[in-house]
């Protein structure tokens, strides 16, 4: 009788490859919110661009090579990886835009966050609506930041199910 030597894993490979990026989401909220002037100003639009920008162009040329290349990603019950390297240029070209694109709409989702719970807890406490009681800070705008992609991405993958599915409906009849 042989043994099974093999390890039961700790985390599955979603579960890193979602570590990876909540870390990615948090350096860059540090190297952007706090190292550059786009987190010093008064006005919230240059730093949820150039942070959503940031993030979008990090996860594009970082993140994904290095998840998809290290990692099986599963996702709807089958591995990501092989469709990930398949596609062609002009495919891989809307991909990183798309990536970019919904990078920035996730940075403004949780700016708008953060500001809403502060006006909240201002009038709650009854402090003028400028006062700032919880700061962008990267653990917690890395946590929100990944709760809010995976929400996103989720309605995603059930929109486009859907629409598969009515497709192939139609088509069948």
């Amino acid at each position: 009788m042989e043994k099974d030597f093999r390890r039961k894993k700790l985390f599955s490979d979603n579960q890193k490859a979602a570590i990876l990026r909540w870390w990615i989401a948090g350096m860059c909220y540090f190297f952007i919110g706090f190292g550059t002037q786009a987190g010093m100003f008064r006005d919230p639009v240059d730093l949820i661009f150039f942070l959503g920008v940031g993030v979008g162009l990090v996860t594009v040329f970082i993140y994904n090579p290095i998840a998809y290349g290290t990692f099986d990603i599963v996702k709807k019950g089958k591995v990501e990886n092989k469709a990930y390297y398949e596609r062609t240029g002009w495919q891989n070209a809307g991909f990183k835009l798309r990536e970019i694109f919904k990078s920035m709409v996730l940075v403004a989702m949780v700016y708008w966050t953060y500001q809403n719970v502060n006006l909240l807890l201002a009038g709650v406490q009854g402090l003028p609506e400028e006062t700032v009681t919880i700061p962008g800070e990267p653990f917690g705008f890395a946590t929100l930041y990944l709760l809010y992609y995976a929400a996103v991405s989720g309605l995603w993958d059930t929109i486009g199910n859907v629409s598969r599915e009515r497709k192939i409906a139609e088509d069948s009849m």
